[in-house]
């Protein structure tokens, strides 16, 4: 296993950085030091390659966000813990935007896998925003779940394109309709669920 998890994690980083169609199998193969019937023995080809690290970025993604979340005592904590651990992403080191989005844009609908894995991504994301809202309303929200999910999309977006300090605005604008407080998002600490 230990081939497939360098496998695994070379595409990982090199996808991220330069984008799925940039990357050819080769270059993954030499920068993971394996031969091209190791990468084949694991991934029969680059589509099975990119939904693998797209399955195993939503789980460590979604497994980090979850933990920080139950990490906090109210609803409202929870809520600024979503944008907070949003914020320490942006500003890490390994910030390359949203894999989910790139893949989608370079792959367009085909395979439909690939477009199954960004909405599951994105449909998870929501549904933990909204289970934190009813938490907190008494209520289902899943318009507004989805104005957060929506609002974090063009955060990362924004943030990948201008810098992560760019996204205060929308987050000084948002954190009233969320009955939040607006004092600004915090950075500070690691973002080690992207380490591949």
């Amino acid at each position: 296993m230990a081939k497939r998890d360098d496998i695994l994690a070379t595409a990982t980083r090199l996808f991220g950085e330069y984008g799925y169609h940039a990357v050819g199998v080769d270059w993954i193969r030499d920068e993971a030091g394996v031969s091209k019937m190791t990468l084949y023995h694991h991934f029969p080809g680059k589509e099975a390659l990119v939904e693998a690290v797209l399955a195993q970025r939503h789980e460590r993604f979604m497994a980090s966000l979850r933990e920080t979340v139950a990490a906090r005592t109210t609803p409202r904590e929870r809520l600024r813990a979503v944008f907070d651990w949003h914020a320490r992403w942006f500003a890490s080191e390994d910030f390359h935007g949203c894999m989910f989005l790139k893949a989608t844009e370079e792959y367009a609908r085909e395979p439909a896998s690939l477009l199954a894995l960004s909405r599951r991504h994105k449909a998870e994301v929501k549904a933990l925003v909204e289970e934190i809202i009813a938490g907190q309303e008494g209520v289902s929200a899943p318009q507004l779940a989805r104005l957060v999910q929506v609002t974090l999309d063009g955060m990362i977006v924004n943030a990948y394109l201008f810098g992560p300090e760019t996204v205060d605005d929308a987050w000084a604008a948002l954190a009233p309709l969320l009955a939040l407080d607006t004092w600004p998002l915090d950075r500070e600490g690691a973002a080690d669920w992207t380490q591949p």
